[in-house]
């Protein structure tokens, strides 16, 4: 009997997309049972649900919570935290490969195409350098701001202190998470210090490109080095795939647009950068437009900003980071996709050409699906948060939801305010915005194609517009 139920169970085969859910799923259950326990708290508990909550926010590297991590949780809970944040970062399926190589354990055909899934690659040959890129870039970027972290901490807070608390940031910011261990105002006490501003927005920005575009980076730079002619900067930025070119254009554009945005709107508010002069308001609005598409981190109270300022984060929050990497969000490719569809019908165009390659129909309607799809969610959560919590002021509730959907961790202190119910709400969007986008690319994949009919029926036209 045994037998038979374990042969069908082998003979199941569950899509990519469910297993790489479920596999966070696991993790934030874990991780929240073992926050709940008395040993990881420094004072009593607090209530499951705050726990599951600070989990899945570990998890799905969003940075919202309910309570104050240094005041709540002892070393040992803040040790757990912050490796939930690490393995939400790179993924669960990330740290199994890397499990399956130390043990020398036979990678099959089946699993090697759920880590391609997990990572949105589409190259299988190209699997297992990547993952060792994944591992040594990402541990070396987290060393290195580890390091630099501790030049401003040991000074303030001790040598033992000062450390730990660079280690913990470092993986924090790299990971995109928005957690620190500086009590209830994030860095807003760090706002006017250069080092931490430079520090923090690296790690975000490095942490939130992608490694696909970092080993391509990498690898066309060994190319061009080795070539017996001088080495051309123009001819090394040709010669980057499409992905790593709309993945830094837009990036760059939108930490700019981001930094512009921010200091015109809130550039004479005094309860954020109106009183600082020129150079801090650049400095403090580049940092915010950096933290703001991805990461959390503050340096200025967010209930204080503009309305305007508010509306415009959300549209930043929700576009978020890029594909493959420890970022939220619907990720800056699919962004760019949509704005270049966008400009291709406004001007006639029947196909999406970007550096003269022209984007197949499929990637297109992806990219579709998955912002009609993310919008409908936030708007859905928006309209049940503002009828559990009608005393909350409106952009302040959809602050909190494309915040928690994004896996940014930006609030207007809106978090401890919320009841059982609304953060159960959250906790969905926080959890639904980190494995949408691939659960979605999976649903929508040409690989289910054979799934579909083959019968043909005849067009018709109807209006729009």
């Amino acid at each position: 009997m045994f037998r038979k139920i374990k042969t069908k169970l082998r003979q199941q085969s569950i899509p990519a997309g469910k297993l790489i859910a479920y596999s966070f799923l696991v993790i934030i259950l874990i991780g929240s049972i073992l926050l709940t326990l008395p040993f990881t708290n420094k004072i009593t508990p607090t209530s499951y649900i705050n726990n599951l909550f600070v989990a899945t926010s570990a998890v799905c590297v969003t940075g919202l919570s309910p309570i104050v991590v240094r005041e709540q949780y002892n070393v040992l809970g803040q040790l757990i935290l912050i490796v939930l944040v690490q393995i939400g970062g790179l993924g669960f399926m990330t740290f199994l490969f890397l499990f399956l190589n130390i043990v020398r354990s036979k990678i099959t055909l089946r699993n090697r195409a759920l880590f391609q899934e997990a990572l949105s690659q589409d190259n299988l040959a190209l699997l297992p350098r990547l993952l060792r890129t994944i591992f040594i870039y990402t541990f070396g970027m987290e060393l290195l701001g580890a390091l630099l972290f501790s030049l401003v901490f040991v000074p303030e807070f001790g040598l033992i202190r000062g450390i730990y608390y660079g280690f913990w940031h470092a993986v924090s910011g790299f990971c995109n998470a928005g957690f620190d261990l500086l009590g209830s105002t994030s860095l807003i006490k760090y706002q006017l210090n250069p080092a931490i501003n430079f520090i923090v927005c690296m790690l975000i920005i490095t942490g939130g490109i992608g490694f696909r575009v970092v080993l391509d980076l990498y690898d066309k730079w060994q190319n061009e080095s080795h070539k017996k002619t001088y080495f051309s900067f123009s001819r090394y930025c040709h010669s980057l795939m499409l992905h790593t070119k709309v993945v830094l254009i837009t990036t760059l554009i939108l930490l700019v647009s981001g930094t512009l945005l921010f200091l015109t709107m809130e550039f004479s508010n005094p309860a954020t950068i109106g009183t600082f002069d020129p150079g801090q308001k650049l400095m403090v609005s580049f940092f915010q437009s950096t933290t703001t598409r991805t990461a959390g981190f503050a340096t200025v109270d967010m209930a204080s900003m503009n309305r305007v300022t508010k509306m415009m984060m959300c549209v930043y929050m929700l576009i978020g980071g890029s594909p493959a990497s420890t970022a939220g969000g619907i990720k800056t490719v699919t962004f760019a996709m949509m704005v270049i569809m966008i400009y291709c019908v406004i001007n006639g165009k029947s196909e999406v050409v970007i550096f003269n390659r022209r984007i197949k129909k499929r990637i297109m309607n992806q990219a579709l699906s998955i912002v009609s799809i993310s919008i409908a969610i936030c708007i859905v959560a928006l309209m049940m948060l503002l009828t559990i919590e009608p005393h909350i002021e409106v952009l302040d509730l959809a602050m909190e939801v494309f915040s928690a959907f994004g896996t940014v961790g930006l609030s207007c202190s809106v978090t401890p305010q919320l009841c059982s119910l609304s953060k159960l709400i959250v906790i969905v969007l926080m959890y639904t915005g980190r494995i949408g986008p691939i659960s979605m690319m999976f649903l929508f994949s040409t690989r289910n194609a054979r799934r579909q009919s083959e019968i043909k029926y005849p067009d018709e036209d109807v209006l729009i517009g």
